[in-house]
């Protein structure tokens, strides 16, 4: 074949072109490799404001909060893509919005968690928003079904724990809350937010010992967190128990004034108020109770001081306020049980009965599970309800039922078993039902002296004294006494104790044996 003539069909690339091309490769791969240096630096820069966001947020007052969404802000300059920033900006405005009233928070929480939810951010924080805030919306079955979905898939973190704990808390299963928030403080124990609500759904349940300690392991992680020192001081004025410390955490939180939310001002205000109420103070106490509302119109501890400021004072306007404060949680006891002693301390023992009907009804159809896997009555188990329903019962002359409501608090067998079983026996006692009382009172006031309750020494001193036992009775008067004492029973107490014990042995023709009381009972006094 002639070709002669003919170009050669592979075209020669003049050495123009092949720089031109060399060049265009060049430009690729510099701008390649900018976008890959740009992505680096973009990602460090991300995980270094989020790193940061959450170190700060981890104090958890509402001043760290700030600073750590300060951080998430500037993270949102560099990447407003970062789905687990945004997921954490939801959290920490759900914690300002739902813990500490902060205005304008649960706009900016729920437009976070939206934002989260779009970029499928896959955290902890994202789906335990979410609960919370269907839980704000009052929404408590659908919280604990998407929380229940979520753990039948095998997600598991504090957070989601908490939000857990307050569902069930919300639902009525106090037992299975308790065990969830003691989890979500544990796990997340360098985190003063997760100990802090544990010492708050005790503080509702009228645990005060248990609070205090939960509240101890939230300033163990941060000694300068003021809910969890405001909360612990009301734990220890409920309790009656170094009121010093409760007046240091007012102290601490003065000098930060700048920095109180509005539910951290209605704390300071309950707090005051319980404090006047330990003085005595009930017109002062209404007061401060009345400035905390001005915070937080609906903050259960305020509403709560104030109820029992009114009930100080006698106030007819008392049963009200107690219900008020019901109706904002319901599911917390302790507003049923120490608001029934305050109405029947008032003298309102119909209210006080009313409180407790209530109680019941709350709690009447909420189902817990047992150790071995059983399905039983919350009510069957709350031995502190019926205690209390007995105490009410006997107070308003209705024996026979208060002799069931303790026989329902004994079988409850739970913590309150010693003194379920010393209420039945000193009411037995003024029945005159001495050989079944003896049974009873011997369990809890044995002639060893090893019992706790001086009261139910007491009692079976006026079992035995009724028995003309009145060497034996001494003897477990002088046990009670002791056992008073170490309590901390003020002095003036203990001398009319004696006194009384003196005089019901000088009515007896006992005058040697009331002379030999005495003076046996004199160093008690020193």
């Amino acid at each position: 074949m002639n070709t002669e003539g003919q170009t050669d069909w592979k075209r020669r690339e003049s050495w123009k072109s092949a720089l031109a091309q060399v060049a265009v490769v060049a430009l690729l791969l510099a701008g390649a490799v900018t976008w890959f240096v740009h992505r680096g630096t973009v990602r460090k820069q991300t995980e270094e404001h989020l790193r940061a966001a959450r170190a700060a947020a981890a104090r958890g007052n509402p001043a760290d909060l700030a600073r750590a969404l300060g951080e998430l802000e500037t993270l949102f300059q560099v990447d407003d893509q970062a789905r687990d920033a945004q997921a954490l900006a939801a959290d920490l405005q759900t914690v300002l919005w739902l813990d500490h009233h902060q205005p304008g928070a649960d706009a900016k929480a729920r437009e976070h968690l939206s934002r989260a939810e779009q970029l499928d951010s896959r955290s902890g924080e994202r789906f335990a928003t979410r609960a919370l805030h269907l839980l704000a919306e009052g929404k408590t079955a659908e919280a604990e079904k998407f929380l229940g979905e979520l753990q039948a898939q095998g997600a598991s973190s504090p957070r989601l724990t908490l939000a857990m704990a307050l569902t069930l808390q919300a639902k009525g299963d106090l037992p299975a809350a308790r065990q969830a928030f003691a989890r979500a403080a544990e796990n997340a124990y360098r985190d003063p937010r997760f100990s802090s609500a544990y010492g708050l759904a005790l503080l509702d349940e009228g645990q005060h010992d248990q609070a205090v300690e939960a509240f101890e392991k939230a300033l163990q992680a941060n000694p300068e967190h003021l809910l969890a020192r405001l909360s612990m001081g009301l734990a220890q004025v409920y309790q009656g128990k170094k009121l010093e410390e409760a007046q240091r955490a007012l102290d601490a939180a003065s000098q930060k004034q700048a920095e109180l939310t509005p539910v951290l001002l209605s704390r300071v205000g309950a707090l005051k108020a319980e404090l006047a109420l330990t003085r005595g103070a009930a017109d002062q106490a209404l007061q401060d109770a009345d400035s905390a509302l001005k915070a937080v119109p609906d903050d259960v501890y305020a509403l709560f001081a104030r109820a029992r400021a009114l009930a100080t004072r006698k106030d007819a306007q008392a049963r009200a306020a107690f219900e008020a404060a019901l109706a904002r949680r319901r599911t917390a006891p302790l507003l049923y049980l120490d608001g029934a002693r305050s109405l029947q301390a008032s003298g309102d023992n119909a209210g006080a009965l009313a409180l407790l009907d209530a109680y019941e009804g709350t709690f009447s159809n909420i189902q817990v599970a047992t150790a071995d896997g059983k399905k039983v009555r919350l009510l069957e188990q709350d031995g502190r309800y019926w205690l209390a329903r007995g105490g009410l019962l006997e107070a308003a002359g209705r024996q026979d039922d208060a002799l069931g409501a303790y026989d329902k608090a004994i079988a409850a067998k739970g913590v309150g078993l010693a003194r379920a079983q010393y209420a039945k026996g000193a009411l037995l006692v003024v029945r005159k039902d001495y050989e079944n009382a003896k049974v009873l009172l011997a369990t809890v006031a044995p002639d060893t002296g090893a019992g706790t309750l001086p009261e139910a020494y007491s009692a079976m001193g006026d079992l035995l004294f009724a028995q003309s036992a009145y060497a034996a009775g001494c003897q477990h008067y002088y046990f009670g006494l002791v056992r008073a004492r170490a309590q901390g029973t003020p002095r003036e107490e203990l001398a009319a104790r004696i006194d009384t014990v003196k005089k019901g042995l000088e009515s007896a023709g006992q005058g040697a044996m009331a002379k030999a009381w005495v003076t046996e009972t004199n160093t008690l006094l020193q």
